[in-house]
C-alpha cells in the first residue's frame, strides 16, 4: 500500500499551543515519524506532506495553499489511504480523548482506526464527520485523528513524551492493518 501521512500544522503554523507551551506542530510530526517508520518495516510506502519542522506549499504559505499542497501530495503520490495527524485543542482544560474524522465513504477506515486508538488509554470521542478540506479533496479513503487534547494538561504531557509517541503512532498502523485486513480480502 502507498500510505500518505499529513502531520498537520508545521513551519509557520505552530497549531495549537498547550498550557505548558508545548506545539501540536511538533507532537504530530514525531508521531508521524515513528508511524513511518513502523509501516515501512511492514513493507508499505509511506509518503508524508512533511517530514520536517517547515511550511509544506512555501514559507509563510497561506492556510488554504498549505492545505490544497497537502492534498496534492497524496493524489500525487496515488496514495490508497490518507491520515492527517492532529491533537486537539478547547477552551476548557477538561476536554480529553481522541476522536477520528471522515468525510465520505471513509466511515468504515475511521472507525477501525478509533478503536486502535482505544488502547493509548484516553476517552473515546468516537467517529465523526466532517468536510475537512484534506478529507474532501483527497481522491482515496481519508481520515483526520485528533490524538488527545493539548489543552489539557495531563493529555500535554503524555504528548510530550516519546513513549506515548510511539503508542500513538502504533495505534494508528494497528487501525490502518485492521481496516486493510477487514476490506482487502
Amino acid at each position: 500500500m502507498i500510505i500518505a501521512i499529513d502531520p498537520g500544522h508545521g513551519g509557520s503554523d505552530p497549531g495549537a499551543v498547550g498550557p505548558a507551551g508545548t506545539v501540536e506542530k511538533e507532537h504530530t510530526l514525531a508521531i508521524a515519524l515513528y508511524a513511518r517508520e513502523l509501516l515501512e518495516k511492514s513493507g508499505h510506502q509511506v509518503i508524508l506532506t512533511r517530514d520536517t519542522d517547515q511550511d509544506v506549499a512555501f514559507p509563510e504559505a497561506t492556510a488554504s495553499a498549505e492545505l490544497r499542497t497537502r492534498v496534492d501530495i497524496a493524489n500525487q503520490a496515488y496514495a490508497d489511504i490518507f491520515i492527517s495527524i492532529h491533537i486537539n485543542a478547547a477552551a476548557s482544560a477538561e476536554a480529553h480523548g481522541t476522536e477520528t474524522w471522515y468525510y465520505l465513504g471513509g466511515q468504515a477506515f475511521a472507525a477501525f482506526v478509533q478503536t486502535a486508538l482505544s488502547k493509548l488509554g484516553l476517552a473515546d470521542r468516537g467517529v465523526k464527520q466532517a468536510n475537512f478540506y484534506v478529507l474532501k479533496h483527497t481522491v482515496m479513503p481519508a481520515i483526520l485523528v485528533e490524538i488527545g487534547f493539548i489543552s489539557n494538561p495531563q493529555e500535554e504531557q503524555l504528548l510530550a513524551t516519546e513513549e506515548f509517541r510511539l503508542n500513538a503512532a502504533q495505534t494508528i498502523v494497528d487501525g490502518i492493518w485492521s481496516w486493510q485486513n477487514a476490506t482487502w480480502q
